[in-house]
């Protein structure tokens, strides 16, 4: 058994310490103050860390690129389908608002890269119209 002292918050513990994988040789420790109950210690531990993001293909000339990080909710077009400029093609929600995203040309949709449910980041191609 070892003697110890230990500072946590600013608050100081004596404590006695005793080594399970050492040898059996119980040494007398007088101790100063006697323990009447058992001190829970809090230790800060830090979170670990997030994995960094995937990254995100660079959007073609054709692309139509997210305007902000978040989720969509929804997909208004599939492959094939012929969309006028303006007209919404994906919905992406972000901090509980949904901001729609709309062509930017007349045109054929060539592929739809997300579903409902994907997160993605600002940038990342949502569809390719061409």
């Amino acid at each position: 058994m070892k003697k110890l002292r230990v500072t946590v918050e600013g608050k100081t513990y004596e404590v006695l310490v005793e080594a399970l994988d050492a040898p059996a040789a119980p040494a007398p420790v007088s101790v100063a103050a006697p323990v009447t109950a058992p001190v829970a210690v809090s230790v800060p531990v830090s979170a670990p860390k997030a994995a960094a993001p995937a990254p995100v293909a660079a959007a073609g000339a054709n692309d139509i690129g997210s305007p902000l990080a978040g989720k969509v909710v929804a997909v208004k077009v599939t492959v094939g389908q012929t969309v006028k400029a303006g007209e919404e093609i994906v919905t992406v929600e972000a901090m509980k608002m949904n901001t729609p995203v709309n062509a930017a040309k007349d045109g054929k949709i060539e592929a739809v890269y997300v579903k409902v449910g994907d997160a993605v980041v600002e940038g990342q191609p949502l569809v390719k119209v061409a």
